[in-house]
C-alpha cells in the first residue's frame, strides 16, 4: 500500500506546473566517441556531417552542463539527409544498456534542412535521466553508406499537454499491473458463444448492486466507466443471454470479440468488481481433421520458388509463411487489379486476389505433403489503400519494419477481424491449403523494430498484444479447433531489449497472467534462439551470457534447456494439464563469409541445435531460418543455400544444408560426427545440461547390487561410472533401482 501511495505522490509532483528555465541547453557531439561512421565538422555553421560505415553507427553527445528542470524535455535539431536514416535511437547514459534505449522512428530523406523534435519526457522519468554530467548517444540506423548532417542540437521546455499524456499512460500501466494481481469479489465463470447468442454465467455476493458489462477490444478494462452494453444482475449465480451480433458505431459487430466483466454499480461511478472473461466455447463453423506434426525438422520463411524439391530432399515437416495482412485488403473497389468483394461486419472490403492466389499455391504445396504451416501475421506501416493504412496501423507507431495492429478504434478492429475471418475460412482444408497455427506478429520483446506501437510501458504493450491474440484466436477457432496462436519472441530471456520489462520471460509471464485472469486459451510460444551475437556462429564458446538458469540473460542454441524448462513447468501448462506448443520458429547460425572455416562453424552450430531440439521434450519443432542467404538481412548469411547472386555458386547448397538433410535420418550420426571436433566435445551427450532439473545429490554406492549405468533424462546410455560425465542430471540404474543423480 505504501509503495502505491508513493507512486501516486510522485505522479502528482510530476504533474505540478514548474517554472521554466528560459535558456535552452546546447549540445555538441563528442568527436572522440564515434562508432562505424566517418565525420566532418564545419566550424562556421556548426554542422556535423556523418557517413555510416557499418550496421551499428553511433555517436556520443557532450554531457549536460547542468541538471534539467522538470519542464525541459523537448529535444530538437536540424538535419539534412539525402538517404534518410531507418531508425533513430537514443541511449540515455551514463549506462548504455539496451534497457536504457528508445527508438524515435525513422528520419526521412530530405535534401533541405528540416527541424526534428523528440519528446524526452517519459525517458527522463523512466531512466532518471537529466542530471548534470549525464549524456546521450545517438544511434543512426542499422545501415552502412547513409549520410546525415546535423546542427543546432538543443533541449528546451515542453508543454503541459505532453506531460499530462505521459501521466495518463503511467496510470494505465499501473492499473493494468494491479488488475492482473488483484482478487475481486465477483467472477464471470463461463462464456458460451453459439451461432446467434452468447450466454454469460457468473457469481456475485448477495445484497450488492452489480451489473454485467461488455468490454470491446477498443475499450480499456481498468479505465472504462461507460460501456457499449450493461445489464443488472439479479441473482447471486446468474446466467444472462445476449444476441451475438449488435449494431455498433456503424458496424455489425460480432460480440464474439468482446470480454465480459462485472462492475459494482452502487455508487455514482461503476467500479470494476471482477476480471473480464473471454469466450470459453465457440460454436464451430467447420471442424477439419487434426494434422499431426510428423517430426521436429522445419523450414522458416517458406515461399514458392524453383527449389521446392528441398521440401522433400530435406524431409521438412513444418514451415512458417509470412502473411502481410494489410496488403491483401482495401476499402477502394479499384485499388487492386484483381479484386474480390468481401462483406464483413456490415462493411464492404476488397480482397487482393493476386496475392491470395500466391498464398493458395503456397499453402496447397505444403498441405499435399502433410507439412504443418504457421502463418506469421504481419502489418506494415503502409499499404496500397490509405484508409486501410489508417485503420490498421497503430496510432502511436513511430518506427520499425512492422506495426502493432490498431486495436483502439471500431474501424481498426472490424478491418482486422475481416482479414482474419477471410484467411481462417479459406485456409482450413485441401481446397486452398491449411493454416495450422498463427504466429502473432514478430519479436514483440523488440517491439520498437518488429511490432511497433511507439514507446509504451510494458503492461500497456502486452495488453494490446493479448487483445490481438484473442481476436485472432476467437475467430480462428470457429474454423479449426486444433489451431493455436503463438507469441513471437527474441533470444533476450531476461535481458531487456526495448525498455523495462521488454524481455521474453517477463512477457510470457504477463501473458500467462492474462490467461489465469481472463480465461485460458490455446496459445503457445514461437521462440527465436539465435546466438547472442547473430554474426558469430560459435555460440558454444561466444554466448557467455547464456547460462543454465531460469534467470539467464539470453536463451540461445547454447542453453535451450531454459525455454524447454519454462514450457514444461506445471504453472505454464494450458488449463494446468497440457503442454503448450513451443516452436523455434526463426533461428539459424551465420557464416560470416563462404570460407571453409566459417561454413564449417555454421554447420557445427546446426548439429548442436538439432541434437538439443531432438531430445528436449518441450520443443515441438524448429524451423531453420533462412532458406536462402538474403541480402536484406543486415549482412547475415544464415541460409541453408548461398545468395542467389553469388558469383561462384548462386543458390548453392552450403554444408549446413547437408546437416539439415541428415537430421532425423539414419545418416545423422555419420554426417554430424566430424563437427564434434569443431565444437570440441567427444560426444553429443556432452552438450546437455541438467541444472534446471531440481534433484538432490544422492550418494551412490557403485559396488552394491551390481554395476551402475548412467542414462540421460531422455533415456540415452552415456556410461557406467560417474567419471568423465559432464556435470548435469542423470538417471542412475543399479540393481533394478533408478534414481536421479546430480553429477557435479
Amino acid at each position: 500500500m505504501m509503495k502505491r501511495i508513493l507512486k501516486i505522490v510522485m505522479l502528482i509532483m510530476l504533474a505540478a506546473p514548474l517554472m521554466a528555465i528560459a535558456n535552452p541547453i546546447n549540445l555538441s557531439f563528442n568527436r572522440g566517441g564515434i562508432n562505424q561512421m566517418s565525420y566532418s565538422y564545419d566550424s562556421n555553421t556548426g554542422t556535423y556531417k556523418f557517413t555510416t560505415s557499418g550496421v551499428d553507427p553511433y555517436v556520443y553527445l557532450s554531457a549536460l552542463t547542468r541538471s534539467l528542470a522538470d519542464d525541459e524535455f523537448m529535444l530538437s535539431f536540424e538535419y539534412l539527409s539525402p538517404t534518410g536514416i531507418n531508425d533513430f535511437r537514443i541511449y540515455f547514459g551514463n549506462n548504455y544498456a539496451e534497457s536504457r534505449a528508445r527508438s524515435f522512428g525513422a528520419l526521412e530523406a530530405t535534401s533541405v534542412w528540416k527541424e526534428h523534435q523528440v519528446n524526452l519526457y517519459s525517458s527522463k522519468v523512466d531512466f532518471g535521466w537529466g542530471k548534470s554530467g549525464q549524456n546521450m548517444r545517438f544511434d543512426l540506423g542499422t545501415q552502412s553508406g547513409k549520410t546525415i548532417s546535423i546542427r543546432n542540437v538543443i533541449i528546451s521546455t515542453g508543454t503541459d499537454e505532453d506531460r499530462a499524456a505521459y501521466l495518463r499512460k503511467q496510470n494505465l500501466n499501473l492499473h493494468l499491473a494491479e488488475y492482473l494481481e488483484k482478487s475481486y469479489p465477483c467472477s464471470v465463470d463461463n462464456v458460451d458463444v453459439s451461432s446467434s447468442t452468447i450466454t454469460i454465467q457468473g457469481t456475485v455476493p448477495a445484497g450488492g448492486q452489480y451489473k454485467l458489462v461488455e468490454i470491446t477490444p477498443y475499450g480499456d478494462v481498468t479505465e472504462d466507466t461507460e460501456f457499449e452494453w450493461s445489464e443488472d444482475i439479479s441473482d447471486e449465480h446468474f446466467s444472462i443471454q445476449v444476441l451475438r451480433n449488435a449494431s455498433r458505431r456503424g458496424f455489425r459487430y460480432d460480440r464474439l470479440l468482446s470480454k465480459w466483466a462485472i462492475v459494482d454499480a452502487s455508487g455514482e461511478t461503476p467500479v470494476l468488481a471482477s476480471h473480464a472473461h473471454y469466450a470459453d466455447e465457440v460454436k464451430a463453423k467447420a471442424s477439419p481433421r487434426e494434422m499431426p506434426l510428423k517430426g521436429k525438422k522445419g523450414l522458416g520463411g517458406f515461399f514458392m520458388n524453383a527449389f521446392l524439391s528441398d521440401l522433400d530432399d530435406l524431409g521438412i515437416q513444418s514451415v512458417t509463411i509470412n502473411v502481410v495482412c494489410n496488403q491483401i485488403i482495401s476499402t477502394t473497389p479499384g485499388q487492386f487489379g484483381n479484386a474480390e468483394e468481401y462483406k464483413f461486419g456490415g462493411k464492404t472490403y476488397y480482397i487482393n486476389m493476386s496475392s491470395i492466389a500466391n498464398y493458395d499455391n503456397t499453402f496447397k504445396e505444403c498441405y499435399k505433403r502433410g507439412i504443418v504451416t504457421s502463418a506469421i501475421l504481419l502489418f506494415t506501416p503502409t499499404s496500397p489503400d490509405t484508409w486501410t493504412t489508417k485503420a490498421l496501423c497503430h496510432p502511436e507507431y513511430s518506427a520499425g519494419y512492422y506495426t502493432m495492429p490498431n486495436m483502439t478504434t471500431p474501424e481498426g478492429v472490424n478491418t482486422y477481424a475481416a482479414i482474419i475471418n477471410y484467411l481462417a475460412n479459406r485456409y482450413k482444408s485441401a481446397t486452398y491449403g491449411r493454416i495450422n497455427h498463427w504466429i502473432m506478429h514478430n519479436e514483440v520483446d523488440m517491439g520498437s523494430e518488429w511490432t511497433n506501437m511507439g514507446a509504451q510501458p510494458v503492461n500497456i504493450y502486452l495488453d494490446t498484444y493479448v487483445k490481438s491474440m484473442r481476436l485472432v484466436y476467437n475467430i480462428v477457432r470457429q474454423y479449426d479447433q486444433n489451431a493455436a496462436v503463438l507469441g513471437s519472441y527474441t533470444h533476450s530471456w531476461t535481458q531487456n531489449s526495448d525498455g523495462a520489462g521488454y524481455n521474453s520471460k517477463n512477457m510470457l509471464e504477463i501473458t500467462r497472467k492474462y490467461s489465469v485472469c481472463e480465461g485460458d486459451f490455446w496459445w503457445g510460444v514461437a521462440y527465436h534462439p539465435y546466438p547472442q551475437d547473430l554474426t558469430k556462429p560459435c555460440f558454444w564458446k561466444d554466448d557467455t551470457s547464456s547460462t543454465y538458469a531460469m534467470s539467464s540473460p539470453y536463451c540461445t542454441f547454447k542453453n535451450l534447456e531454459v525455454v524447454n524448462a519454462w514450457v514444461l513447468t506445471p504453472a505454464n501448462l494450458y488449463r494446468g494439464e497440457t503442454k503448450r506448443i513451443l516452436f523455434l520458429s526463426e533461428n539459424g547460425t551465420n557464416s560470416p563469409d563462404y570460407s571453409a572455416t566459417q561454413l564449417t562453424n555454421q554447420a557445427a552450430g546446426a548439429c548442436w541445435a538439432w541434437k538439443k531440439v531432438k531430445r528436449l521434450t518441450g520443443i515441438d519443432g524448429m524451423q531453420w531460418h533462412n532458406w536462402f542467404d538474403n541480402r536484406q538481412e543486415f549482412g547475415l548469411r544464415i541460409g541453408l543455400r548461398r545468395f542467389g547472386d553469388d558469383e561462384s555458386e548462386p543458390h548453392g547448397r552450403k554444408p549446413v544444408w547437408f546437416v539439415w538433410q541428415a537430421a532425423d535420418t539414419d545418416q545423422e550420426d555419420a554426417v554430424f560426427a566430424p563437427y564434434l571436433r569443431t565444437i570440441g566435445v567427444a560426444s553429443w551427450n556432452r552438450i546437455f545440461h541438467g541444472s534446471l532439473t531440481p534433484v538432490e545429490d544422492v550418494p551412490l554406492d557403485e559396488t552394491a547390487d551390481g554395476p551402475v549405468r548412467f542414462f540421460t533424462l531422455d533415456g540415452t546410455l552415456v556410461g557406467s561410472t560417474r567419471e568423465g560425465l559432464r556435470p548435469g542430471v542423470y538417471i542412475a540404474r543399479q540393481g533394478g533401482r533408478s534414481r536421479k543423480v546430480l553429477v557435479r
